[in-house]
């Protein structure tokens, strides 16, 4: 057990004493010129909100929109081509955006010129007034930033979340931004943060959430030591009176994030491998501390997969090292019902039970999805881009190979029968045939749409059919066809 537990506070008195104590502020960028790389919604809405606080704009774009369209802020913002970078001579920084993987040419360059890299993110966490959390993880960051935002708004706390404005893409945008003037000393923010946000943030929240950690965006990133490196910016930055909540279960946790602040650290674990904490013993979920252990709820009364049991806890850790009531925990727990897109039964058709697991991107993902269903009991769907619009290949290291082996592994366990499109489907495949366990049938579809409707044929009457991509698939064209064809879950 680590030497740096804390005990938890006694019910409904608070402990923490979070403080910008230590925290290095950078200087006033007060009149300085900014530049901000892109004119998406929220480069666009950050040029604003810079411009307003009296910061020179420029936005480069790459030429493909017209200027006369972009041109806002009564003409206060300028916008200059990419490829214009070297003409601008006092830039102080550079602001990116999620698509801007972190080796572009232009952050190489702007560097070169002494420019500070920045994002949207870390602009929040540096001017939202009151005490910030943030979650990152590889899965389970979405889940548990709305759980826990939900829970503390139970408990009377004037608390904002980012997932109080947008699930997909996730973490903070254009409406959190233009929430940082409604906050006040005693708000309470909470953030999900990608390796994306991370990646350029040198200021760390309050409280730091960590689910899990295991390989993701390596293309992105260039390697899973990047990738990590990255999302240690969430805790790396933290000073005296900040606090890391970890997944003790997770052994690259544990060894990558232990330690990195001046912060004291609470764990959580679903393996009762923890004396403090908070934790499943005995089929609850148990707050266990030095003076004893207060059981909050049954396991069985909570209404989510049980891979999503570990960001339970987490919420549950925060919650209770805030002051929030007991039974405001319990109530908060047991009426998640989960978010759409994470194993979420959409109804029926034709006498079969529609899964949607399409958050499942990636092999590890995906894996988590399939294993919450009993053997051969599903027909899956799988398939996709093996790159993203982005430019993003996905399964292309050795470590996401070896995810991908574990979930074919679990397909040949679980699935009575397959359909597969697009290259991904092809990867999946091949892999199948590899793993030599025997491949369940295979049916092919020509894209995403003709593959769930194969799946409903090939279904029986009856039986479930599981959505788990695997690999890329545009979100939204995702939800609205299955929404069209099931209907939106209701409530019930």
């Amino acid at each position: 057990m680590a030497s740096r537990e804390f005990p938890f506070p006694t019910e409904g008195a608070a402990i923490v004493n979070i403080s910008d104590c230590g925290r290095e502020i950078g200087p006033s960028m007060e009149g300085l010129h900014v530049l901000i790389d892109g004119v998406d919604e929220d480069a666009l809405a950050l040029a604003g909100y810079l411009s307003n606080r009296g910061r020179r704009v420029t936005v480069l774009h790459a030429g493909n929109c017209a200027r006369k369209d972009l041109r806002t802020d009564g003409g206060r913002i300028d916008f200059r081509f990419r490829g214009e970078l070297d003409e601008i001579h006092d830039g102080g920084t550079l602001f990116v955006s999620l698509s801007t993987p972190p080796r572009d040419l232009i952050i190489d360059r702007a560097r070169s010129k002494g420019i500070i890299i920045s994002n949207l993110a870390d602009t929040i966490l540096r001017d939202v007034a009151g005490q910030t959390i943030g979650v990152t993880g590889s899965a389970g960051k979405t889940t548990t930033t709305f759980l826990l935002t939900s829970i503390l708004r139970r408990g009377g706390m004037d608390v904002i979340g980012s997932t109080d404005y947008r699930l997909t893409p996730s973490g903070p945008g254009k409406a959190m931004l233009e929430a940082v003037a409604s906050r006040n000393d005693m708000s309470w923010t909470v953030l999900e943060l990608t390796s994306h946000h991370l990646n350029h943030v040198t200021i760390s929240p309050s409280i730091g959430i960590v689910t899990n950690l295991f390989p993701d965006h390596q293309d992105w990133h260039g390697s899973f030591e990047a990738y990590r490196s990255a999302k240690q910016n969430l805790l790396r930055f933290q000073a005296c009176g900040d606090m890391a909540v970890l997944n003790f279960d997770d052994p690259e946790v544990r060894g990558s994030f232990r330690g990195l602040g001046q912060t004291r650290e609470i764990y959580f674990s679903t393996l009762d491998n923890i004396t403090t904490g908070v934790v499943v013993a005995d089929g609850h979920i148990v707050i266990r501390s030095k003076e004893g252990s207060d059981r909050i709820c049954a396991v069985s009364e909570l209404r989510i997969p049980y891979h999503h049991i570990p960001n339970a806890l987490a919420a549950a850790a925060v919650a209770v090292e805030l002051g929030v009531k007991r039974t405001t925990l319990r109530d908060g727990l047991v009426s998640f019902r989960g978010l759409p897109q994470r194993c979420q039964f959409l109804g029926m058709l034709n006498g079969v039970e529609i899964y949607d697991d399409t958050i499942g991107m990636n092999p590890r993902k995906a894996l988590s999805g399939l294993e919450t269903f009993s053997d051969h009991s599903l027909i899956v769907v799988s398939g996709g881009a093996v790159q993203s619009v982005s430019g993003e290949k996905r399964v292309s290291s050795s470590l996401e190979k070896a995810d991908l082996r574990l979930f074919c592994e679990a397909l040949q366990r679980k699935a009575n029968g397959v359909v597969l499109f697009d290259e991904g489907g092809d990867v999946i495949e091949q892999m199948l045939a590899e793993t030599g366990k025997g491949m369940p049938p295979v049916v092919r579809a020509k894209n995403f749409d003709a593959a769930v409707l194969e799946g409903v044929r090939a279904a029986r009457r009856d039986a479930r059919l599981l959505i788990s991509p695997v690999f890329y698939n545009p979100p939204l064209n995702m939800r609205r066809f299955l929404e069209e064809l099931v209907g939106s879950p209701t409530p019930d």
